[in-house]
């Protein structure tokens, strides 16, 4: 009776710690759907490979040596998204061991572009045209409206063991993410062993 009841209690926890969910988010005025396996903070990092701008595959979410941070745009040529991405190279480099990764739908020609354009060097830039995988794992892929198909903003900082330790769904799509509580949360995920 105690491994069925411990059986359950794994089951529910593991339900309640990655939802599936239909989020919504503000685009020009309107109200878009978002859909996939948002994971909440103290969930399991979902693992997804993203491609790189050489084409490479990278994985990220899971246990690493490293703090990862994953951060959602919906398009790299966006001036916002190219704010965004720029204000994280410069601030990243602050802390050791933190690995962060901007993902998109653009193709990685559009990624390969904006890094030599803009000089990035202390994050990646990579693209969920391939697999998928960010969209639907995390929760960030827009279901309708002119951004169907493409990703939110949002960002999800992960602790070394896989664990999310801070998440943020950007509510209106034209703003910029809480850089302050991200570079907090990075900085305590950063200070446990």
């Amino acid at each position: 009776m105690k491994k069925i009841v411990t059986i359950f209690a794994f089951v529910v926890f593991s339900t309640l710690s990655m939802m599936a969910a239909e989020a919504t988010i503000n685009y020009n005025g309107e109200v878009v759907k978002v859909k996939g396996n948002f994971p909440i903070v103290g969930a399991k990092a979902p693992v997804a490979r993203v491609t790189e701008p050489d084409f490479s595959i990278k994985t990220i979410g899971g246990k690493s040596d490293a703090v990862q941070v994953v951060a959602t745009v919906p398009s790299i040529d966006t001036p916002v998204c190219s704010a965004q991405s720029k204000r994280f190279d410069d601030e990243i480099k602050q802390f050791d061991g933190v690995d962060m990764t901007v993902v998109s739908m653009d193709l990685p020609y559009a990624d390969d572009r904006f890094c030599k354009g803009q000089g990035i060097k202390n994050i990646s830039i990579a693209s969920d045209f391939a697999y998928r995988e960010v969209g639907e794992n995390y929760g960030v892929i827009v279901t309708d409206g002119e951004l169907k198909g493409l990703l939110v903003r949002a960002v999800f900082v992960i602790g070394k063991n896989g664990r999310v330790v801070y998440q943020e769904i950007v509510p209106n799509v034209g703003d910029e993410p809480d850089y302050k509580k991200i570079m907090q949360a990075i900085k305590t995920a950063n200070s446990h062993k």
